[in-house]
């Protein structure tokens, strides 16, 4: 079945769309619901098997008789035999159709009772070769319970359902369960101890939480797909009811809402052939006309107005505080929604929480609506506060004072301390933290009225340490003073943590391990030091053409990195100043590092690096980070045919060849973080991520002199913004869009980039039709050569490519299909390009393109590919496969950019298929 709201403007139709209480099948797969197994049968009265084939194709027998008969009674005598001798021909095949499927269904169950009759002979044969009585009981339970087995498959076979339910029978699984529940009752009387009761228990619970869903619910097989939806009018009702009140809460008190479960001849031309179509799969399954239209009408009529807006509040004092905020207040004059006086109410009670009236709750807050007084379609709107019975007025709380408990679930044998500091009582069985950051950390003071969003960002600034496991703040009223009370256990000081498993950036997934060891409050400042350690392997395909794969990992990469998280700025700043600053989550985070990568058969690289960084957040939405120093030392080997590539293909003063020297790098950094709406969670939100970089900042101030010429030096400026939005269209459909554009621009004597500084195109998160890094830049493409050294027609994309230059977008529509299974549409468009001066060989390409942006020819250059994908949701990750296929080629000559067409012709070099961990964005 289907629903349908009609005359419902589109603001409106989605919410009450969401009150549907009668369900639908709204997966489809061939015209027909995908639903569980479990409720096919329900499509016929007797299900689906032989038995209900041979009626069925009797039926059709039948109906093909009087169909002709028919026919053959209004014919004149030159056309009544061509049509008996047709009808003789049709019945016969219809005749030796059922005869067939009656053979089919006899030497099945011919198969099944010779098999049952084996099974007997063999029970008598082993009873009479037992000479022990336990072990004769024991032989005939077992056989007792395989030929009930045999005996309940035989009657399903004759007269029961046969797809789903052939391995399945719900009697024989409650005996599974409860000769289950009496093994493991057994066993728990048996247990000695308490904790292998409290095993046995859980084990025992949880399979029979299996075995009872097994029950209720079917097998594996009978569960894929959803349940079967069956037409209720109840339901129906239910919802038209729920309707009219979801109408009455816009503003539509009268609205009208009818119930059509529309007829066929109501339908259009095309709903008719998807009903017919429908109807005929049904029927072919037992039973005709199962698909049904339910249709709400909806007749809206006028939508009600607020004219006027009264305040009764009985506390002088509140009701001026109220004044002093109205024009915050989200209740205004104009149409009627009742979303709007829920907000109102979560004003009034927020406004009163956060100005000290702690005992203030929601149910002294009323309204009433008199659509009488100003006549009709026009409402007047009292907002009415009232008083705590007993009480003349709403009592403020001031605090008295704040104690905070840094070890409220640490059990020692030491007494408590005492101690002050400002504002705060500090109670401690062992004084481990500065309690000058802790006061930092919380916006709480002394003889300020009480306020819940200054508790719950206590709350949160406390969290962002990574000291205290759970940080609980409640309030003591007893003795007329009112105590915040500020409890924290701590987490244990070290921490160790290790990861290893596979990853795939490229080729084939290679094998990779992390070390990490955290040292909590290390100076007993509530600083974290931090050791990581990391190793992999990958199959990364070479930066040449030339070096082919031997069967080996061609990168093999480790590292190490100390760091030390300090949770305050450390600069000369003074206490009144980062108290201040305290609420927004100061952090300064001090790393040295050092990491090694051998590409086989072309270079390996050392780095050192060393970075001083300050971040700060707003809340969890908005983090900046700023960065005044990231400096590194890269020393660097190339092997000598990686060098004659460098000479021969790229000129040994291309910038990019430059990339792969020796070098020092320092540059100044800055990072916007901003999370909008549920992004995080793959609901409605977006995502900002701002980047800019100087580089060079050591060469400006001390000159490229004192480097000398061993080492090449950078002086560039980086940005990079990337966008990214998630629109919920229904519930199992989501659409993701992504934009981001990148710019590096380098300055210095060797107008080059550091090589991990430039901008690649391609790959599983980039332009998924195109080999990671191989697109680009530009329109530039050289050809293949053919084993002669002849160039060919097909573009050589086995060069890693680089630009200054990124524009790249995505389209992805994500559909939930089955259980964990999602599916994914996708369209990406993008490329790279250089600035000033070209990176790649311009004789290479045919046409001479060189790869620098040119801003009336850019639109031209932009490559697209779309495709479709899979994600396995496994709930710990999300395993992806996504399948790109080029759509608009830049690298082809101009007029032959269009390969869409050449998708199928060519699929090998049109296509590329990507695996990936996560979304893609």
């Amino acid at each position: 079945m289907k629903q349908n709201i009609n005359g419902l403007p589109s603001s409106l139709e989605d919410g009450a769309k969401g009150l549907y209480e009668q369900e639908v099948n709204s997966r489809v797969l061939f015209g027909y619901p995908f639903t569980h197994l479990a409720h096919f049968h329900e499509l016929g009265e007797e299900g689906i098997g032989y038995k209900r084939d041979i009626e069925r194709l009797q039926l059709r027998k039948d109906n093909l008789i009087t169909t002709f008969s028919h026919r053959i009674n209004k014919s004149d005598s030159s056309s009544r035999s061509v049509l008996e001798n047709r009808l003789k021909n049709r019945l016969s095949k219809r005749n030796s159709k059922i005869e067939r499927v009656k053979n089919r269904l006899e030497k099945k169950v011919n198969k099944r009772t010779n098999r049952l009759g084996k099974l007997e002979k063999r029970r008598n044969k082993r009873i009479d070769k037992s000479s022990k009585e336990k072990k004769t009981e024991r032989i005939k339970r077992k056989f007792a319970w395989k030929k009930l087995k045999e005996e309940q498959r035989i009657n399903r076979l004759e007269n029961e359902e046969w797809i789903g339910l052939w391995y399945f029978d719900s009697e024989m699984v409650k005996a599974k369960r409860d000769t289950l529940i009496a093994n493991y009752d057994r066993k728990i009387e048996a247990a000695k101890t308490e904790n292998q009761r409290l095993k046995l228990r859980n084990k025992k619970a949880k399979k029979f939480d299996k075995k009872n869903r097994k029950v209720k619910e079917g097998n594996q097989m009978m569960r894929w797909g959803e349940p079967l939806a069956i037409y209720n009018h109840a339901s129906a009702r239910v919802s038209a009811q729920k309707m009219r009140q979801y109408f009455a809460s816009h503003g539509y008190f009268d609205a009208e809402v009818k119930i059509d479960t529309a007829n066929y001849d109501s339908l259009g031309t095309y709903k008719k052939l998807n009903r017919n179509f429908r109807n005929w799969v049904s029927g072919w399954f037992g039973h005709k006309s199962r698909y049904i239209n339910l249709n709400y009408d909806v007749t809206l009529n006028t939508r009600y107005v607020i004219d006027s807006i009264q305040y009764k509040v009985a506390d002088t004092v509140l009701q001026a505080l109220i004044s002093d905020n109205i024009k915050d207040s989200p209740l205004k004059k104009g149409y009627y929604d009742q979303e709007i006086i829920s907000q109102e109410r979560d004003f009034i009670f927020d406004l009163a929480e956060n100005n000290g009236y702690y005992e203030f709750s929601k149910q002294y807050i009323e309204f009433e609506l008199d659509s009488v007084q100003l006549g009709r379609d026009t409402i007047i709107v009292r907002e009415v506060i009232k008083n705590p019975p007993g009480r003349k007025e709403h009592k403020i709380f001031y605090l008295d004072s704040i104690v905070f408990i840094t070890d409220a679930s640490v059990q020692e044998n030491y007494s408590r301390t005492q101690e002050k500091y400002r504002d705060i009582t500090f109670s401690f069985g062992r004084s481990r933290y500065s309690k000058k950051v802790l006061e930092w950390r919380v916006p709480l003071e002394q003889d300020d009225p009480y306020s819940r969003d200054l508790t719950i960002e206590t709350q949160r600034q406390l969290s962002y340490l990574d000291n205290f496991k759970f940080i609980n703040i409640n309030y003591d009223t007893t003795g007329n003073h009112f105590v915040a009370n500020i409890f924290t256990s701590p987490f244990k000081k070290y921490q160790t943590s290790s990861e290893f498993g596979l990853s795939r950036s490229q080729g084939r997934p290679g094998p990779f391990v992390n070390i990490n060891l955290k040292n909590r409050n290390t100076f007993r400042t509530l600083e974290i030091l931090s050791f990581d350690a990391n190793a992999k392997l990958e199959d990364l395909q070479s930066v040449r053409e030339e070096t082919g794969f031997d069967g080996n990992y061609t990168s093999r990469q480790f590292g190490a990195e100390a760091a030390i998280t300090f949770p305050q700025f450390l600069f000369p700043l003074g206490s009144y100043y980062k108290n201040k600053i305290g609420r927004f989550n100061p952090k300064t985070r001090i790393s040295f590092g050092f990491s090694f990568e051998d590409r086989v058969n072309e270079y390996r690289r050392l780095t050192y690096r060393g970075t001083w960084a300050y971040s700060w957040q707003v809340r969890d939405q908005i983090k900046y980070t700023l960065t005044p120093l990231q400096l590194s030392l890269t020393d660097a080997t190339k092997t000598d045919e990686f060098q004659a590539f460098l000479d021969t293909t790229i000129a040994a003063t291309n910038p990019y060849a430059i990339a792969f020297n020796s070098a020092i790098v320092s540059s100044t950094a800055f990072r916007l973080d901003l999370n909008l709406g549920e992004y995080a969670n793959g609901q409605d939100g977006g995502y900002v991520q701002f980047n800019a970089e100087l580089g060079g900042n050591l060469n400006n101030i001390l000159g490229n002199s004192l480097f000398g010429d061993s080492l090449e030096t950078f002086q560039f400026a980086k940005s990079q913004i990337d966008l990214r939005k998630i629109e919920r269209l229904t519930r199992n459909t989501n659409l993701a869009f992504r934009l981001n554009v990148g710019l590096a621009y380098p300055y210095g004597t060797n107008k080059s980039l550091p090589y991990e500084k430039y901008f690649f195109a391609g790959g599983s998160s980039s332009i998924r039709a195109w080999k990671p890094r191989r697109l680009g830049p530009g329109s530039f493409g050289a050809l293949e050569n053919d084993g002669d050294g002849n160039p060919t027609e097909f573009i050589d994309y086995s060069n890693e490519q680089r630009g200054e230059l990124l524009i790249e977008s995505s389209l992805e529509l994500r559909q939930d299909l089955v259980g964990f299974l999602e599916g994914a549409i996708f369209v990406d468009a993008g490329n790279i390009w250089t600035v000033r001066s070209s990176l790649v060989d311009v004789e290479d390409d045919p046409e001479g393109d060189d790869g620098v942006f040119k801003f009336d020819e850019f639109m031209n250059e932009m490559a697209v590919g779309a495709g479709v994908g899979l994600r396995f949701d496994l709930q710990f990750l999300i395993f992806r496969v996504d399948l790109g296929m080029k759509l608009f080629d830049p690298a082809q000559p101009k007029g032959d950019r269009f390969v869409g067409n050449e998708i199928f012709s060519n699929f090998s070099r049109n296509s590329e298929i990507n695996i990936g961990i996560g979304y893609p964005f």
